[in-house]
């Protein structure tokens, strides 16, 4: 029987010491991908702990979504050069994925804070108006509709939703509207000037404003989101009492919707308004 001169473990063992099992094991070697150090004359296979590396950079591979063809060719021809640039186009992916991750992390956090506000007690009594100090916000913003015409309405609001989404800009807040003050004072609850989606951040190359930071007259809306007449005719009822002058722009934006609830009634609305003394 020939001996194999590097110290060699079984393939349970080897297995065990990489973390995986033996089926796997035989499966890398039928494909050519990955072969024992050395197979005895009764077919037991057996591999150096050298070979470690070689599996752990393999399994590495894998993680990130490289296919067995793949690495295979690599094996077939490796140097220190492709070693090089297979390493440099895996880090880019893997960027790339940390980038994806980090989205995800960001809509789960904002969904959190969403329902967290939704239980304080400025949002259990809808009839409420408070004055907030309001931080500048950065929204992505459609182009202006200045209309209530429905065709056009809808078509602007999954146009709006197809942006964010094709360059990766929500962050996990439901999108909102921006009717200007000076409609709404006119009883036209239903004009609608801009969609917008909160970002935490300004994007360079993107139709994006600044909510300014300020005082805001808010109240929050449970139910119908469209149904809001009774929300602002309170709104500019407690401006005009406290001789405030509204803003340009009113800000309606979605704290809970169907994605926390399913009856459309506990649908919970906050509405702003920029106000100065």
């Amino acid at each position: 029987m020939q001996k194999f001169n590097t110290p060699c473990i079984k393939t349970g063992e080897f297995a065990s010491l990489c973390g995986t099992n033996k089926r796997t094991l035989f499966h890398y070697d039928e494909i050519g991908l990955f072969s024992p150090a050395w197979t005895d004359e009764k077919g037991y296979r057996y591999y150096s702990e050298s070979q470690c590396d070689v599996f752990f950079t393999i399994t590495c591979l894998r993680e990130i979504g490289m296919p067995l063809k793949e690495i295979k060719e690599y094996i077939d021809c490796r140097s220190p050069a492709a070693l090089k640039t297979l390493l440099l186009e895996q880090q880019e992916r893997i960027r790339q994925e940390l980038d994806r991750l980090k989205r995800i992390q960001q809509v789960i956090q904002t969904k959190i804070e969403l329902v967290d506000l939704s239980e304080t007690p400025k949002c259990k009594d809808s009839a409420s108006i408070s004055l907030e100090e309001m931080p500048e916000e950065y929204l992505i913003i459609s182009p202006r509709i200045d209309t209530n015409d429905h065709d056009i309405i809808i078509r602007t609001i999954c146009e709006h939703i197809g942006y964010c989404r094709q360059h990766s800009l929500n962050s996990g807040h439901p999108y909102g509207a921006m009717l200007t003050t000076h409609s709404l004072m006119e009883g036209h609850l239903d004009t609608y000037a801009h969609f917008f989606t909160k970002v935490n951040s300004a994007p360079e190359g993107h139709p994006c404003c600044k909510k300014p930071a300020g005082l805001y007259a808010v109240t929050y809306l449970r139910g119908n989101y469209y149904d809001a007449a009774d929300a602002y005719e309170q709104l500019f009822s407690y401006i005009r009492r406290k001789n405030l002058t509204p803003g340009m722009f009113s800000y309606k934006e979605a704290v809970l919707d169907e994605i926390a609830v399913s009856d459309e009634n506990e649908y919970l609305t906050k509405i702003s308004i920029e106000i100065s003394g």
